[in-house]
């Protein structure tokens, strides 16, 4: 209790009520006069003990934990009889019942102390109480203080009482955990003095989210995440207050400004207006309104902004914080370079169920001061890509319905879809054509929805006509043999070849290409390395929308970037950083670069006078910034901007800027991760078989199964291939890419038929497992194409 008490006068400092604490002949003004002296050097750091302030929070929270020794050493101490069983545990309930009076009057104080702060926070040092209440660990849903060594129900886990406890909750809400809206009270206060912070302070914080370690500021998103849920459930839960007219017209509505006689009564009886129903106004966002959310919104910000700043954490260097090595593997667990948790940890999943076509539709309008599209970060790949398609797919209907229009007022024929008539033979060429020709006409047929026809086939486009151009077409654009792109051999990526003979044209096609791709819902196997997602959407033009929680993205190369694409030569310059003896003298380089053109080393400048200029130990750092820059900007200029051109002139919409680089690389190329045979069993549909569930009582399904999870990962993919027409699964995951397996009936020596606009499979009834692997496989891997040649 002394403990509690000195917590919460200690608290007066930040509540503006020091000075009542300062001797009696010290005045108040002098001591507020030393305060904006203090050095900025100490805001660097927090300068809080998390060991020492953990083991404060855990000698009041745990006050009962040390009981039974105590005990003990009265029993040896004072030779007292030992109490019996019954008796320990009645007294054990009584000491956690102290320990849990403890907890509450901690959090009593807690909340009262944020109550009343007294003055606005206006220096950054101020935010330190703040950090030291959100340590506290009744506050987190995974907190377990101690509950007995003798009580039958210790092992349960323990609701901790409630500090702001409401007279009833809604059947909807879980009752306990982060959800629940445990400690509320003491939550909101600590979400609104951080969110309502000046802008300096903002930055600050940023600064020390980075740098207070992975699980305690896991702790911290994990607590304000939980509690954003919370808020919006209870929007949720409300039910929308509407105005019900109890007349429902039966009264007729009196013009004002003139006089009524009798005839007009009888004419607005008459006309029919008492079958009109009032037009309904549009459903409002409810939580727009509620500053709960919207603060924890701007919280979060912080958190996901400090989440991505590895140039703020100590010990880290923007040029060589990771090592050429650990590049992969952390993008094989979602986490980018620099990250401390990745940015799928982010998401809530309580946002997607929100009316986010609405939320994107007011954020477009600036309609709302707030929505969730102002904090993407929030929003799972699913929404994004649910607004995306609403975007792509108003588009379309916009550029369908102005065809149509045109068409009846100029006689000409009409056509809903942007069909392109191409030879397999000369896919490349009767592409570029085809766009360039749609292009070329300045409409904007390019967005509306996408049809193939192969020449002299008899394919009709429903969907797999088209997977399968795009699969083709960017075959054959990627091959290093078409001279668009070059390879490296130990990172299995490619990158824009600076000496290729190609046109702009060409480039200009593969951006348009990805850009359908993205507005049709198809993914491509593109193998550019991750940088160059961030690089493309760092071009992208400004959409001149409302403010959002994120800057611009401004395109910054490290060695990192260039060890995604070529390790060889980023570990050659990371050496070249860290070697300790003289540079100038061992390695003798200047300030030029060697490049291949036409068979012949040509040594290009990379800066002013750069060929007279010598690296040294000194100007190193600038050497590798410049090396790595020419490499992946400068060289691939003329490449790269007729590509971004291409891409942006069909993904030039306001959707596609809520997506992240890594989002854009997952929306374009798919996941690559392995195949779960599982999921997309339990996601499949059945057509035309004898048994209305046949997976699990038709052999041929079993077989069909069991053969696709015994192959090896290249020949799933080809089956993926074949069944589908792409072999990645979506963005969003294998449940939501529904295979449906169809009964062509009993066994005719025929092969499995594929159509792959439905994600379709047919099968025959065919005798054995055997038989089907060698029917199915050999029609995975000798045919393409639709129809008979």
């Amino acid at each position: 209790m002394l403990l509690l008490g000195d917590v919460a006068e200690n608290g007066l400092w930040w509540t503006g009520g020091r000075s009542q604490l300062l001797p009696p002949n010290t005045p108040a003004s002098t001591h507020r006069s030393e305060s904006p002296q203090k050095k900025p050097s100490s805001l660097k750091n927090l300068n809080l003990d998390w060991d020492e302030l953990a083991n404060w929070y855990s000698l009041i929270i745990n006050a009962a934990e040390g009981w039974f020794q105590v005990y003990e050493d009265i029993c040896k101490e004072y030779t007292v009889e030992p109490q019996s069983q019954r008796d320990l545990q009645l007294l054990e309930q009584e000491l956690l019942q102290g320990q849990l009076h403890t907890q509450r009057l901690l959090l009593k104080a807690t909340e009262s102390l944020l109550k009343r702060p007294g003055r606005p926070i206006t220096d950054p040092s101020d935010l330190r109480t703040l950090f030291v209440i959100m340590d506290n660990p009744l506050l987190h849903s995974n907190s377990r203080p101690f509950r007995g060594f003798l009580q039958p129900e210790a092992a349960a886990p323990v609701v901790f009482p409630q500090t702001h406890p409401k007279p009833s909750k809604p059947k909807t809400l879980p009752t306990s955990g982060l959800l629940s809206g445990q400690h509320s009270g003491i939550v909101k206060r600590v979400i609104g003095l951080f969110s309502n912070a000046p802008a300096d302070c903002h930055q600050q914080l940023i600064a020390w989210f980075a740098k207070i370690g992975n699980p305690r500021f896991a702790r911290i998103k994990d607590l304000v995440s939980g509690f954003l849920s919370y808020r919006l459930l209870r929007q949720i839960d409300k039910k929308q207050h509407t105005e019900v007219d109890i007349t429902a017209g039966l009264i007729p509505e009196m013009r004002t400004g003139r006089s009524v006689g009798g005839s007009y009564l009888h004419d607005e009886i008459s006309s029919g207006g008492l079958s009109k129903k009032k037009k309904e106004a549009e459903p409002k966002i409810a939580y727009t309104e509620d500053w709960q959310i919207r603060a924890a919104a701007r919280v979060l910000a912080l958190l996901f902004a400090a989440n991505n700043a590895p140039g703020l954490r100590q010990g880290l260097s923007a040029q060589s914080a990771v090592s050429v090595a650990a590049v992969g593997s952390t993008r094989q667990h979602g986490l980018s370079e620099g990250q401390l948790l990745p940015t799928s940890d982010f998401y809530n999943s309580i946002v997607d169920y929100a009316d986010l076509v609405s939320d994107f539709e007011s954020w477009e309008s600036k309609r709302t001061k707030f929505s969730f599209c102002q904090y993407p970060f929030l929003m799972s790949i699913w929404a994004k890509t649910h607004i995306l398609e609403h975007d792509a797919r108003r588009q379309m209907q916009m550029k369908a319905r102005d065809a149509f229009l045109d068409s009846i007022m100029t006689n000409r024929t009409f056509n809903q879809h942007l069909s392109l008539n191409v030879r397999r033979e000369c896919l490349v060429e009767d592409s570029l054509t085809a766009v360039s020709e749609v292009i070329g006409s300045g409409s904007e047929d390019i967005k509306k929805a996408l049809r193939i026809t192969f020449r002299g086939e008899e394919g009709i486009d429903g969907g797999g006509l088209r997977k399968e151009w795009f699969l083709l077409l960017v075959r054959e654009v990627f091959n290093p043999d078409h001279g668009l792109f070059q390879y490296d051999e130990d990172s299995q990526y490619c990158y824009f070849d600076p000496n290729t003979f190609e046109t702009s044209d060409q480039f200009f096609l593969v951006g348009v290409v990805m850009g359908l791709a993205i507005y049709n819902s198809t993914i491509l196997d593109v193998a550019l390395p991750p940088f160059a997602f961030r690089k493309l959407l760092a071009a992208a033009p400004a959409h001149g929308l409302g403010k959002s929680s994120r800057p611009r993205p401004s395109m910054q190369y490290t060695l990192s970037d260039l060890a995604e694409y070529r390790p060889r030569v980023a570990q050659g310059l990371r050496q070249l950083l860290e070697f300790e003896g003289d540079v100038e003298s061992t390695f003798c380089l200047d300030f030029v670069i060697d490049t291949e053109k036409f068979g012949t080393l040509v040594q290009v400048p990379l800066c002013p006078g750069g060929e007279r200029k010598p690296v040294t130990n000194n100007n190193r750092r600038e050497y590798v910034e410049l090396y790595v820059r020419f490499l992946l900007e400068t060289a691939v200029a003329r490449q790269f901007e007729p590509f971004k051109r291409g891409f942006y002139t069909v993904c030039g919409g306001n959707a596609f800027s809520l997506f992240r680089p890594e989002e854009i690389e997952l929306l374009i190329r798919g996941s690559d991760e392995a195949l779960d045979i599982a999921s997309l069993r339990a996601a499949a549909e059945y057509d035309n078989w004898n048994h209305q569930q046949p997976d699990g009582h038709v052999d041929v399904v079993g077989w069909f199964w069991e053969t696709f999870h015994e192959a090896t990962p290249a020949k799933q993919r080809k089956l993926l291939s074949f069944i589908t027409g792409s072999d990645r699964i979506p963005a969003t995951g294998a449940s939501l890419l529904p295979i449906k397996i169809s009964c062509l009936g009993e066994d005719c020596g025929r092969y499995p038929i594929a159509r792959t606009c439905f994600n379709m499979i047919s099968l025959w009834e065919y005798g054995s497992k055997q038989r089907l692997e060698g029917m199915l496989w050999r029609a995975v891997f000798e045919s393409e194409g639709f129809g008979l040649k």
